[in-house]
């Protein structure tokens, strides 16, 4: 079959909107505490809960139950609970530096109310005066 007609040229990777996305530095530091940890070898579990409209988030190495969401996400096992993804959908989970020298993982989630787009425009080797 012609690739052309699948709609794709041959070298072109086809695009796909993960319900969620975790970016190269978080799953990173992801492995690298699960290396250390008790739970070795045990999915990364994503939650988030919600009180008076905001939105707390939770993760830690757990086992999977039956009703979780089972994913694998740029190397990294994770389970949601059906009742966080819902609120979880294009969401993505990075690692970024908050401070110098300091480090954090942040949920960029759309579905949350306080959650303001990041500015595409700056470029993470260039200090903005704000």
């Amino acid at each position: 079959m012609d690739k052309k007609l699948l709609g794709f040229h041959s070298g072109e990777k086809m695009k796909q909107k993960q319900i969620f996305e975790i970016t190269d530095r978080a799953a990173q530091q992801i492995s690298k505490a699960s290396e250390t940890s008790d739970s070795k070898g045990w999915p990364l579990r994503i939650a988030v809960d919600i009180k008076e409209g905001k939105y707390n988030y939770l993760m830690g190495f757990d086992q999977s139950k039956e009703e979780d969401l089972r994913l694998k996400i740029n190397n990294v096992e994770i389970v949601i609970s059906p009742d966080s993804m819902v609120n979880l959908k294009n969401c993505k989970l990075d690692f970024v530096e908050i401070e110098k020298d300091k480090f954090e993982f942040i949920f960029l989630n759309p579905n949350d109310p306080s959650y303001t787009p990041p500015n595409e425009e700056l470029d993470d080797n260039v200090t903005h005066d704000l």
